[in-house]
């Protein structure tokens, strides 16, 4: 029982119904924790995002997306600055990523955290929060105030959580990425057409464009019959990504004699440099609130999820405890699961983005090496860390390439 001056409507108030929320909240739901979860839209929502799904994101949660894919996934294709293509595809296929909408996969997330007893407020939106001695409060845009033993921020990169609590008041231009994306239907016999792999087996390839952008690339996700065509940078090159995409997508329809039906067309902004702070009294950073974004490839739904899974867990203890120091855990957690992770991977980007010459010196790597070629399409997949990744890649350079690999890094 909580004390008459600790008074509280719930054990936790999540802001944000993402998948880092969701997940938070079904998990903490589950521990037998009060759980609500504040959303400004009301789902299922559009969210730009180009929708691929690892295989071990399947691993992560515990029940089955099968019903939202839109397309199994068994790999990526790089095309180089010069323009020769990659295919990096597992030999076991036993375990395939698969592509999927936001609106569904995060209205699912959601549905999952409401069946497991937390309740959904959607179209609320949180106007500010801040902390007592022993509990947090947050206030809706009417005015309401509601209150909790702990506050979890799950509202992405313009978290209203985190900048009413100062863990920071924005990202450097450095430590985002900037993305547009555009929804095409052209029809599901020509997006295997375009994204199917080259040796007939039934699964699709996720394309990746390098070259056209300094620091960023240009992508074609399959779906049943969209693409997902964007780009993304970091945020300090942005002034690169309009002319870049217009002039690949200018290309891409000739290449392939299409003029698609452009269903939406929106942009995006992530950040890719974890926060300094994720964890503040009773309040803890979870998701892209957090930072907690591949800066290689901006993906950040396995970061996510997983940082919700370890939120629930510290928040269980503090609850039961009654103490927030346990909430530290979470802290702990994330810097040894997730950011070292993102910090190794950080370095290899460094490395391939620092020029084109680095880009066309890597993907030529990756295309002639087959041990190279395994370790991307693992990496990717999901079946190899990061940390793994940029050492075995480092090793293999070193071994057959020593020239190419000190070059890379002058």
């Amino acid at each position: 029982m909580h004390g008459v001056d600790s008074v509280v409507d719930y054990d936790v108030i999540i802001v944000g119904g993402g998948p880092a929320g969701s997940t938070a909240a079904r998990r903490a739901s589950q521990a037998g924790l009060s759980v609500v979860v504040f959303d400004k839209a009301r789902f299922p929502r559009y969210k730009p995002c180009a929708g691929g799904i690892q295989f071990g994101v399947n691993d992560l949660l515990d029940f089955d997306i099968k019903s939202i894919s839109q397309r199994t996934i068994s790999g990526i294709t790089m095309f180089a600055p010069s323009g020769f293509r990659v295919d990096c595809i597992p030999e076991n296929r036993s375990m395939p990523g698969s592509s999927i909408k936001r609106e569904d996969f995060d209205h699912l997330l959601l549905k999952k955290a409401a069946e497991a007893g937390a309740e959904i407020r959607e179209d609320t939106l949180i106007a500010k929060a801040r902390e007592e001695e022993s509990r947090a409060v947050v206030t809706t845009k009417e005015g309401e105030e509601v209150t909790g033993m702990y506050l979890v921020g799950a509202d992405g990169i313009n978290s209203i959580v985190a900048k009413s609590l100062g863990f920071y008041d924005g990202w450097q231009g450095d430590s985002t990425m900037v993305a547009i994306e555009i929804e095409a239907e052209v029809g599901s016999s020509t997006v295997r057409e375009i994204c199917g792999e080259p040796s007939g087996y039934n699964a699709d390839l996720i394309l990746l464009y390098f070259g056209g952008l300094s620091h960023g690339y240009v992508w074609c996700f399959p779906k049943r019959s969209v693409l997902s065509l964007g780009a993304c940078c970091r945020q300090d090159r942005g002034g690169e990504l309009k002319p870049a995409y217009e002039k690949w997508y200018a290309a891409f329809k000739d290449e392939y004699s299409i003029e698609p039906q452009i269903l939406s067309d929106t942009a995006a902004r992530f950040p890719i440099e974890p926060a300094g702070d994720i964890v503040k009294g009773r309040t803890i950073l979870v998701g892209d609130a957090a930072g907690l974004v591949d800066p290689f490839t901006g993906e950040g739904i396995p970061e996510a999820i997983e940082s919700g899974i370890l939120a629930s867990s510290a928040l269980s203890k503090a609850v039961k405890e009654a103490n927030p120091r346990f909430l530290k855990q979470y802290e702990k957690d994330c810097k040894r699961e997730i950011i070292s992770e993102l910090k190794a991977i950080e370095f290899m980007a460094n490395m391939f983005y620092k020029s084109r010459k680095n880009m066309e010196t890597m993907c030529r790597f990756f295309r002639d090496d087959s041990y190279a070629n395994f370790l991307i399409a693992a990496g990717i997949g999901g079946f190899l860390t990061k940390k793994a990744l940029r050492r075995k890649m480092m090793l293999r350079m070193a071994r057959k390439r020593p020239r190419e690999a000190i070059s890379l890094l002058l």
